[in-house]
């Protein structure tokens, strides 16, 4: 005689799938508040340049701590909006994550996150603190002509956009998400890209790419809807967070249930 328990092992094992699945859902639901918030810091950070969106002929850069290579504000400011703005989003995006498992009863491994983000900033910091000689020169601070390749990695790592960058990889993995993850990878990309070579400028593999494998590949410098200014890269940098952040609290209607 067969008891309901082993007569249809098939069904239990689907059932035990959709409850797991569903639990899964509903611990990743929320994932859409850290990545807006994340985005909304990257987005902020468009006020501390002195011309963000507007073409410039001239282009003087005496620090990156705004995070790309353009004439700042006040590096005071740009100190202060990292330094304290990224501890204030992660605890805020902390508060979100114990506010929520309280509130639906499921948690999510985010403090990596906040270390991976914490820590990759105090590294930061404690670069900045060491002597570095800074190309000279502002034509060769915006088109990277003569800078070493070396000299390049390292300028396209030394901004406090980076560990904004690894902090959304590690929050892909905690929120077992690709498109989170390639998000970041996404941001440290542009960022590296713009930041080692200049704003806009193209190497000349890339310009002979775009341009149909034609021609010399001799560089140039990419204008396209304004991608050679900080207002419009930023504005490309946190888009794929925006998205992401808009389609999911859409399907789960803010992953509050």
């Amino acid at each position: 005689m067969t008891t309901p328990a082993t007569a249809h092992p098939e069904q239990m094992l689907d059932e035990v799938r959709r409850v797991r699945e569903q639990a899964r859902r509903q611990a990743h639901a929320g994932a859409w508040f850290p990545v807006a918030a994340l985005a909304v810091l990257l987005l902020s950070s468009i006020s501390l340049y002195l011309v963000p969106f507007a073409q410039v002929d001239t282009l003087t850069v005496t620090s990156r701590w705004a995070g790309l290579p353009d004439e700042q504000r006040s590096e005071q400011a740009s100190y202060l909006f990292w330094f304290i703005g990224t501890p204030l989003t992660i605890a805020l995006i902390g508060f979100w994550y114990r506010w929520r498992a309280r509130r639906v009863g499921v948690r999510v491994p985010w403090r990596w996150f906040a270390v991976t983000a914490m820590g990759a900033l105090l590294a930061l910091a404690v670069i900045a603190a060491m002597p570095v000689d800074q190309p000279g020169g502002s034509d060769t601070l915006r088109t990277y002509a003569d800078v070493p390749l070396l000299e390049q990695v390292r300028l396209g790592l030394f901004t406090p956009l980076m560990p904004i960058a690894l902090a959304i990889v590690v929050l892909g993995w905690a929120e077992r998400s690709r498109a989170v993850a390639l998000s970041g990878v996404w941001v440290g990309a542009i960022t590296w890209w713009q930041c080692s070579q200049g704003l806009g400028q193209l190497t000349g593999w890339q310009a002979w790419v775009l341009g149909g494998f034609e021609g010399p590949a001799l560089g140039g410098q990419l204008t396209l809807f304004g991608l050679n200014r900080p207002g419009p890269t930023l504005i490309l940098i946190a888009l794929p967070l925006l998205v992401f952040a808009t389609v999911r609290v859409v399907r789960t209607g803010g992953g509050l249930r």
